[in-house]
C-alpha cells in the first residue's frame, strides 16, 4: 500500500514536471526574434481565415547563448487584424511539441502573441505594456488566470524585403494549459447564465473588468472570456484581452453604444447583482493585493514612468471607491443583471 502510494506520488510529480511551462516561470523580459515572410504575414488581413506561416524563433538563454526551433505564425483577431486600424496583426505561435523539447517552450503546443498594433508608435508601445500588467494584476488577484511573459521581438524578413520591425509583445498561456494547470476542462458552450458559474470565481472576475474599467467582454457569448469546468461540474470564468479597458486608454478603444457611456475610462459594472455583505471578502481581496500590483507596475520594463503614476492614480480611484460602503455599493449595483451579460 505504501509503495503505491510513493509511486503515485513519483508518477505525479513527474507528470507535473513534465507538463510545467518554463516561459512562465519568470517575469524577465525574453529577447526574441521570428524570422518569416514578414511581408506576406503582414498582408494576412482576412479575419476569416488562418493561413499558416512557416517561421524559425530564436530566443536568448540567460547565459547569451540562443536556441532556435521551427514554428507556425497565423495572424488572429478581428479588429486589431484589419490594416486601417492597426498595421500589425495580432499573431497565433504554434509548434511541434517535439520541436520545443529542451527549450523554454517546452509544454506549449501554441501561444498567442499580443504585438504592437503600431510598431514604432511610442504611445502604441505603452499600450502593450499596459495590458501585459493588466494580466500580471488580474494573476495576483484571481486564482485561475492565463499567464504571461514579456519579450522584446525582432520580427525580420526571411525575404529581404521588409525592414526589421522590433517592439515589446508577449505570450498568453494557451486556455487548453490553463485548463490543465487547473486540473480543468475548457468548455466552449456559448450562453452561460450568471447563476451557471463559481459565486467566487465570477466576483473576483466581474470586479476585476470594472477594477480596469473594461466593458468589452460577454460571458455568455465568450467574449474575452474563457469558460471552463471542473470534476463535479463547477464552472469558472477566466478573463483575458484587457486592451480596450480604461486602464490601458489605447485611443482605438471605444465603449459599445448600447452601454450608454461616453469613453473607455468611465467605469460601468456589468458583472452579477450580489448582498453588499458577499462583496465584502471580495473587497478585503483588493485592498490587500494593492501594495503588490503597485509595485508590479512600478518594475515594468519599457513602461514610461508618467505612464505608470497615471494608471496607478487611476486605479486609486477604485481603490478609494470600494473603501467608502456608499460608493461601494452604488459602484456593484449599477448595471449589475441578476441573469447575465
Amino acid at each position: 500500500m505504501i509503495r503505491s502510494i510513493v509511486l503515485f506520488a513519483c508518477v505525479t510529480l513527474l507528470s507535473q514536471s513534465a507538463s510545467a511551462q518554463g516561459l512562465f516561470r519568470d517575469t524577465i523580459p525574453l529577447e526574441v526574434t521570428i524570422v518569416t515572410d514578414l511581408r506576406t504575414v503582414l498582408r494576412d488581413r482576412d479575419s476569416t481565415k488562418f493561413v499558416p506561416h512557416p517561421a524559425r524563433l530564436t530566443y536568448k538563454r540567460p547565459d547569451g547563448t540562443e536556441k532556435t526551433f521551427p514554428v507556425t505564425l497565423r495572424a488572429r483577431g478581428h479588429f486589431r487584424r484589419q490594416a486601417r486600424n492597426c498595421s500589425f496583426p495580432p499573431i497565433k505561435l504554434e509548434f511541434k511539441r517535439e520541436d520545443a523539447r529542451e527549450t523554454l517552450f517546452q509544454g506549449n503546443a501554441n501561444l498567442k502573441i499580443t504585438t504592437n498594433c503600431r510598431p514604432g508608435n511610442a504611445e502604441y508601445e505603452q499600450y502593450v505594456l499596459g495590458e501585459y500588467a493588466l494580466y500580471r494584476a488580474y494573476q495576483i488577484l484571481s486564482p485561475r488566470h492565463f499567464r504571461t511573459r514579456l519579450a522584446k521581438i525582432t520580427y525580420h524578413d526571411s525575404e529581404g524585403k521588409e525592414n526589421d520591425v522590433v517592439s515589446w509583445a508577449f505570450f498568453v498561456e494557451d486556455d487548453k494549459e490553463v485548463a490543465k494547470k487547473f486540473s480543468l476542462v475548457v468548455q466552449e458552450t456559448t450562453g452561460a447564465m450568471f447563476h451557471d458559474l463559481d459565486a467566487e470565481q465570477l466576483a473576483i472576475t466581474s470586479l476585476f473588468e470594472y477594477f480596469a474599467a473594461n466593458t468589452d467582454w460577454s460571458i455568455s457569448a465568450l467574449h474575452n472570456i474563457s469558460l471552463m469546468r471542473d470534476t463535479i461540474g463547477a464552472l469558472f470564468p477566466i478573463a483575458f484581452d484587457f486592451d480596450w479597458g480604461g486602464a490601458v486608454n489605447a485611443r482605438y478603444a471605444f465603449p459599445d453604444a448600447r452601454l450608454n457611456i461616453r469613453n473607455t475610462t468611465t467605469r460601468l459594472y456589468r458583472g452579477p447583482c450580489l448582498p453588499v455583505a458577499d462583496w465584502q471578502p471580495v473587497f478585503a481581496r483588493y485592498s490587500a493585493a494593492r501594495p503588490r500590483i503597485e509595485a508590479m507596475y512600478n518594475a515594468v520594463p519599457g513602461m514610461d514612468p508618467a505612464r505608470v503614476r497615471t494608471t496607478l492614480a487611476f486605479l486609486n480611484e477604485f481603490h478609494a471607491e470600494i473603501a467608502n460602503p456608499k460608493k461601494a455599493r452604488e459602484a456593484v449595483t449599477t448595471g449589475c443583471s441578476d441573469k447575465g451579460n
